[in-house]
């Protein structure tokens, strides 16, 4: 049970860090014939042929009777779910292929720029990182940008999400690491540094195309 523990709040934790999983794994399709939100995730009863078994994935819209396609990312026997109060002997741990079944209210952070923040002279705009991130890899990159969401604590790391109106969906949110973000809050304008790290595998079968390690933020007085 504590192996289970230690798992699944592995897994919440990389998908609180917007990691993107990889093809691999065990794809199935399935009917929902139930669903239960919870602590982040959604919980679905689905059938599969004549199997009936339950699946947690990242907080999502279904709907009974809704056909599904996912992809298994994780199993585990005999887990307690604390948020819903309930015991599964076994549960699938995966990720729908489907992006639209995202909540909408999920897509895009309170504290994304409205436009397009000001390219640091010298640096890159988010959209740049992605699009160059194979010739920078190992390079120091400077962004600024607006925080939109910290994850602290996390593999002994802080993990900042960082907008600057650039890019489009999957090349809008730029992640960085760091020992420490310090006071950092959602909305802050910054000029984060920091460097380019390309196919960033964090286990379990998720990874980073690019990701921007060690990490220093100056915060700016003045949005841009």
């Amino acid at each position: 049970m504590k192996r289970s523990v230690f798992l699944i709040s592995i897994a919440a934790s990389l998908f609180a860090l917007g990691a993107q999983p990889k093809a691999a794994g065990t794809h199935h399709k399935a009917t929902v014939l139930d669903t239960v939100n919870a602590g982040g995730y959604t919980y679905i009863d689905v059938k599969e042929g004549t199997r009936r078994y339950w699946i947690a994935v990242p907080a999502a819209n279904v709907a009974k009777g809704q056909n599904v396609a996912f992809t298994e990312q994780m199993k585990l026997q005999n887990f307690h779910s604390k948020s819903l109060d309930r015991d599964f002997k076994q549960i699938v741990f995966a990720v729908l292929d489907t992006p639209a079944a995202a909540p909408a209210d999920n897509i895009r952070p309170a504290a994304a720029p409205k436009h397009v923040v000001a390219k640091l002279p010298g640096g890159y705009s988010v959209a740049e990182v992605f699009a160059n991130h194979r010739s920078i890899a190992g390079k120091t990159v400077k962004v600024r940008g607006v925080v939109t969401k910290i994850s602290r604590g996390i593999m002994k790391r802080d993990w900042v999400h960082i907008e600057d109106g650039t890019g489009g969906a999957g090349d809008d949110d730029l992640v960085f690491t760091a020992s420490d973000a310090g006071n950092l809050a959602a909305g802050d304008t910054v000029v984060a540094e920091g460097r380019a790290t390309v196919d960033k595998d964090i286990g379990f079968g998720y990874f980073y195309p690019v990701l921007i390690e060690n990490a220093r933020f100056v915060k700016e007085t003045q949005p841009r």
